[in-house]
């Protein structure tokens, strides 16, 4: 895209608007097929959904023209870049909230899991609206929970058997599930080794900071794709975590990806996979119908049960799952190498 810069404003040279709303207008992923069932509901089945304390939050506290338009075409089921106004919509939610310009850049950003994890404040309504709702602060919050809880689990019988675990957050962001994980557990600090994989340097710089106050040299960065790894891990890993990654990928991504990074792992060991699920769409539709329209986020939502079908095409045995209780919005698959 060719731009100018004016001053710190950068601009379409086309069109005149930022990357940033140029970006979510762009439609640039096409829409899960099980997410354009709900958005073709009849408006009668979508009405509950803006009655939600969150949601009524919501409108009571953005201009009525922009809440008029997203309403319209919520129920309408409309794609936003389909609509006359909608520009104003994303402009206004690209200017009043954190979250969603920080989606739109990069929607794997760890920065929006630090305000869901409710480990950093929001302080506007749109942000707030997510921190209330079920998809955002309440099941997000559930999966940090349900995770950390399952992978002590896994390391404890891993530690039982063995002197010394390898453990791999792969995009890890500021790697919040390890620190918890030794925080909780003094006895890691000798004998759990984790590595935290991600790409974004402001994610590893706050994971730094949190093991460099708790004292956690156990824990390390690793400033690399995941799937460029083999030389480093090749059979050595005892136990992962991939959480916040499978979710913005297809059904053949998230079988490349599992397939990739299967070699890292010894004989044996288990990786936990996080993949959203049609639940969301089902329960949170307004959620679901603002992220993917104001940023253009492509989320994925599959039916439970399919995360086993592309762990086994990707080559790993499937020996269950887990979920965000109570919420149940994510398949937590245990896949193993």
């Amino acid at each position: 895209m060719a731009t100018i810069k004016n001053k710190a404003v950068e601009v379409d040279a086309v069109s005149g608007a930022s990357p940033q709303l140029v970006n979510a207008m762009a439609g640039k992923t096409k829409i899960c097929p099980h997410l354009q069932q709900h958005y073709d509901l009849p408006a009668e089945k979508k009405k509950h959904f803006l009655k939600t304390p969150e949601a009524k939050h919501l409108f009571m506290n953005i201009p009525r023209d922009v809440a008029r338009v997203l309403i319209k075409g919520f129920l309408d089921g409309t794609h936003g870049i389909e609509m006359v106004g909608w520009d104003k919509v994303v402009e206004y939610f690209q200017i009043n909230s954190r979250i969603i310009p920080a989606l739109t850049i990069n929607p794997g950003t760890y920065t929006m899991l630090e305000k869901m994890y409710h480990f950093e404040q929001v302080q506007n309504p749109i942000d707030e609206y997510f921190a209330m709702g079920l998809a955002g602060g309440q099941a997000l919050r559930n999966r940090y929970d349900a995770v950390t809880n399952h992978a002590i689990f896994h390391v404890n019988e891993i530690l039982a058997r063995q002197e010394n675990c390898l453990m791999i957050d792969i995009g890890s962001g500021p790697g919040r599930n390890g620190v918890d994980m030794c925080l909780r557990n003094p006895i890691y600090r000798n004998r759990l080794k984790i590595d935290c994989i991600d790409i974004d340097s402001e994610a590893i710089a706050l994971g730094k900071k949190f093991t460099k106050k708790h004292n956690l040299s156990n824990i390390s960065f690793v400033q690399q794709s995941m799937t460029n790894l083999n030389g480093r891990y090749e059979g050595k890993v005892d136990y992962g975590i991939l959480i916040g990654v499978l979710c913005g990928l297809t059904r053949p991504e998230r079988i490349g990806l599992l397939s990739k990074i299967k070699p890292y792992f010894r004989k044996g060991a288990r990786l936990v996979g996080a993949s959203l699920i049609e639940k969301m769409a089902y329960d949170d539709l307004l959620c679901a119908y603002i992220l993917r329209e104001t940023t253009g986020w492509g989320l994925q939502y599959p039916f439970l049960g399919e995360l086993k079908e592309v762990f086994e095409a990707a080559g790993w045995e499937y020996e269950g799952y887990f979920m965000d209780e109570p919420t149940r919005f994510y398949e937590i698959g245990i896949g193993i190498a």
